[in-house]
């Protein structure tokens, strides 16, 4: 089991981290904290629900099939990834999308890619 379940969520005080979601937070939230990959993409994901009041999981994150992050986003709940910092607390990163590789395979993406903010630099199960 990683590690990083136990692990607190830290926010800013305000709502700007949500501030950049793409439509008002009516919707459940979920959080990326470690991945699993095959052939260089992602395929599970270690995934949680996160409580409203962005302090604490309502769901710990377990390991969770690629199609469930992608039926949760077919919903319409948002899903970030959280990285560790160094005070071993979760920052939340970019919210993720499907991304549809050559041949129609589907995988998950952040939809921010900035060095260090990719789903490939979270911490693997």
């Amino acid at each position: 089991m990683c590690r990083m379940v136990e692990k607190s969520i830290v926010m800013a005080r305000t709502l700007a981290p949500l501030a950049a979601l793409s439509a008002p937070v009516t919707s459940v939230l979920y959080g990326i904290t470690a991945v699993r990959l095959e052939d260089g993409h992602v395929a599970e994901v270690m995934m949680g629900m996160i409580d409203p009041s962005l302090e604490h999981w309502d769901l710990r994150p377990a390991p969770t099939r690629l199609v469930e992050v992608v039926d949760r986003l077919v919903e319409g709940d948002h899903v970030v990834a959280l990285f560790p910092t160094e005070r071993g607390t979760l920052r939340m990163g970019p919210e993720v999308q499907v991304d549809v590789l050559p041949g129609g395979a589907e995988t998950l993406a952040a939809a921010d890619d900035r060095p260090g903010q990719r789903l490939l630099d979270l911490p693997r199960f």
